[in-house]
């Protein structure tokens, strides 16, 4: 039987992009480029074994990247038809690129809602949970401990929600993707070693502002480049530098089993001064109030006139390389390093990673409990088989990747853009899937690894959910960011930072963000 593929809002995109295709952080980012018309797949896959009594008509929500890309039918399909025929399902899908959890409560407004949805964050997860759209599923998993064992502890942690299981981990998330890039061509030049402290830093960063890094007698070269998102926050690089002090913006932590706010931390001081100080002494390329998209970011970084960003580990992949080459003339010397050391030995990139995107299934579903066991085995298939793996991370076998006794490699039809539907499958790639990821830079993966020794548990925010009864919440934020961009650019000076913190305190009721906070903390399990 053939059933078309249901797609929202499906248009052309152009080229495909490897990075964006590649970065697999199960956000939007890892969405592909479209084909016009996909290319009919080889359908030299092995033959299932095993089926299951009744069919089910299965349909998924989302699956994977590149979401814009049309589907092919089920003939040029190979994975669908193993999956189809293992499981004893018909398999189909909807697609919505963009507004996703508006796209979903039509679909349940409308008495069509998937079987299977992908959500990318746990508050998405959260709110369709809370309108009784999909159903908690602790007894269901018992019956699957194989994929219940496909993932890390600390992933299912990530699914809880009142003390339930409200969904299944999806793409695994990856810690440490960005880092400290630093201009290593221009320490050698200026006989400077890599900073290992802020203060260092500082020192690298006006040098290579002021002392001519690149030689061509030209004052057109920037110690660091950052930015801002559109609504303000700091951004691009910026909240990095921030955890040398400690502290991150809108941060929280939990101290001594009490929640405490990194806004209005000690410590943010100290933070924000050593950023006006950057501001104030012109190391930071003066865009950074203007670059709101991490494109703008890359694009600094390409034509080489900045010596210090934060930026993803395989920037010195060959078309990271190329892409040097083409905007700035040259492919300077990057090399990743280290976050330096703060003033009180911190020594801290970023937050690890918390297990965001996720599988859900719709009460809908669940009025056949038979249903919620097939599409448990389902995933657990999807997530566990080693033959089914390639087909699904990978593609088509033989056009997009290629087996040679145990060795599997990808070819270059991998990033053909006629093959970008078979992203839709690639939400069961590993983290650490080396094949998936194809670097050709034997630097590559020690730059995550360098990476991941410094992350800080992120056991806190994740789990934290807006609350209705807090109304000023979105006024609180506003003040904030907007204060702490008065702070870094000196037109608030820091001697009214006391004054900061009691009206974040009074005004816009600190306490009872921090009682709500706690609240959710306690019901999580974090806090005691």
């Amino acid at each position: 039987m053939k059933r078309m593929v249901k797609k929202w809002c499906i248009t052309a995109l152009g080229v495909l992009c490897m990075t964006a295709a590649l970065v697999a952080c199960s956000t939007d980012d890892e969405k592909g480029n479209a084909n016009d018309k996909a290319k009919p797949a080889n359908n030299n896959a092995p033959e299932p074994q095993e089926q299951v009594a009744k069919t089910y008509k299965v349909t998924m929500f989302n699956p994977g990247f590149g979401l814009e890309n049309p589907h092919p039918e089920r003939e040029n399909d190979p994975a669908r038809k193993l999956l189809e025929e293992k499981l004893n399902i018909e398999l189909d899908f909807v697609f919505a690129p963009d507004q996703k959890l508006q796209k979903i409560n039509t679909l349940i407004a409308s008495g069509s809602v998937p079987d299977l949805i992908a959500v990318d964050d746990r508050d998405t997860a959260v709110k369709l949970f809370n309108q009784n759209a999909v159903v908690p599923l602790d007894d269901y998993l018992k019956d699957t401990p194989e994929l219940v064992g496909a993932f890390e502890e600390s992933r299912w942690t990530a699914m809880k929600y009142n003390n339930q299981t409200i969904g299944i981990p999806g793409t695994e998330g990856i810690g440490g993707v960005n880092g400290y890039w630093i201009r290593n061509d221009w320490l050698t030049k200026l006989k400077l070693a890599v900073p290992t402290t802020h203060e260092e830093l500082f020192t690298v960063m006006k040098a290579f502002t002021f002392d001519d890094p690149d030689g061509n007698g030209k004052a057109d070269t920037y110690g660091f480049a950052g930015g801002l998102t559109k609504e303000g926050k700091l951004d691009s690089g910026l909240e990095y530098l921030f955890w040398m002090f400690g502290v991150s913006p809108e941060g929280m932590d939990v101290v001594d089993g009490k929640v405490t706010v990194n806004n209005v931390d000690p410590r943010m001081k100290d933070a924000l001064a050593y950023i006006n100080r950057m501001v104030k002494e012109k190391v930071i390329d003066p865009d950074w109030v203007t670059i709101n998209m991490r494109s703008q970011l890359d694009e600094k970084m390409n034509k080489g006139k900045v010596g210090v960003v934060v930026a993803d580990w395989r920037r010195m992949e060959p078309d990271g390389q190329k892409l040097m080459q083409e905007l700035g003339g040259e492919v300077p010397d990057w090399i990743q390093i280290a976050p330096p050391k703060g003033p009180n030995g911190d020594q801290i990139l970023s937050l690890d990673v918390f297990q965001n995107g996720q599988w859900v299934i719709s009460k809908k579903a669940a009025e056949d409990p038979d249903k919620v066991k097939r599409l448990l085995e389902l995933l657990q298939y999807m997530y566990t088989d080693k033959e089914i793996y390639p087909w699904l991370a990978y593609g088509v076998k033989d056009v997009t990747w290629t087996q040679t006794g145990d060795q599997v490699a990808v070819t270059d039809k991998f990033v053909d853009k006629a093959y970008s539907w078979t992203r839709h499958y690639a939400f069961v790639r590993r983290a650490n899937d080396t094949v998936y990821f194809n670097f050709k830079n034997e630097n590559t993966s020690k730059n995550l690894e360098l990476n991941q020794k410094y992350l800080k548990p992120n056991n806190v925010i994740p789990f934290l959910v807006p609350d209705p009864e807090d109304t000023i919440a979105a006024d609180r934020t506003k003040y904030m960011r907007e204060m702490m961009l008065k702070f870094i650019t000196g037109k608030e000076p820091l001697t009214n930072w006391d004054a900061f913190v009691q009206t974040v305190n009074e005004k816009f009721q600190l306490n009872k963000l921090i009682e709500i906070n706690t609240k959710q903390l306690q019901e999580q399990g974090i806090l005691k």
